[in-house]
């Protein structure tokens, strides 16, 4: 076959996912299609709740999304459930606005949960400041990341328990003067490392 140039080449259709492409496994030719191809690549979702959200005293409530920012394999299901394709080990990272209307600061504890059982040692406890005035309320920003090894259409939730009712998080709307975006109370970003 003589060379040809590829923009000489005539156009193909659009992909559908169901393509195979030829591959060795373990010293044996297969195919597998784009889709598969795909699956077994890194999966990713970003999360965010523009409600204001309020919890139990008594029992650890589970932090809520009400937008998907971007996905790409892992799924948001139930408001909470954020449902991994694949076997392997995730990175889910959050962020969370916690609002604190008494005279003295209160706690809050933070963890999370695979399958709605609790992930051994993954609890945090933050402390949330007093407020300053009567319009000048106390706030705290709990932010970090954990590394999950789960299973195919497992999901993972981020639960807290505040030491008092009154202690919430907040989200709040985009301000135009002086101008910045809406503040979400919850966002999580979470993807496939390994």
């Amino acid at each position: 076959m003589a060379d040809q140039k590829i923009s000489a080449m005539p156009s193909a259709s659009t992909l559908t996912g169901a393509e195979l492409v030829p591959m060795v496994q373990g010293g044996a030719n297969v195919q597998a299609t784009l889709d598969q191809i795909k699956a077994a690549g890194r999966t990713f979702g970003a999360f965010s709740s523009s409600s204001t959200q309020t919890g139990s005293i008594s029992a650890g409530t589970v932090m809520t999304f009400t937008g998907v920012d971007v996905a790409d394999g892992i799924t948001l299901a139930s408001g909470s459930h954020l449902v991994v394709p694949n076997d392997g080990i995730y990175n889910l990272q959050f962020s969370s606005q916690f609002k604190n209307v008494e005279n003295a600061q209160n706690d809050v504890t933070v963890w999370f949960r695979i399958n709605g059982v609790d992930v051994p040692n993954s609890a945090t406890q933050i402390t949330v400041p007093a407020r300053k005035t009567s319009n000048l309320y106390g706030y705290m920003v709990a932010a970090w990341n954990i590394f999950l090894d789960m299973n195919a259409n497992d999901y993972v939730q981020i639960v807290w328990l505040p030491t008092i009712a009154t202690l919430t998080m907040e989200a709040l709307a985009s301000s135009t003067s002086p101008a910045y975006p809406a503040i979400p109370s919850v966002i999580a970003t979470m993807n496939q490392v390994g």
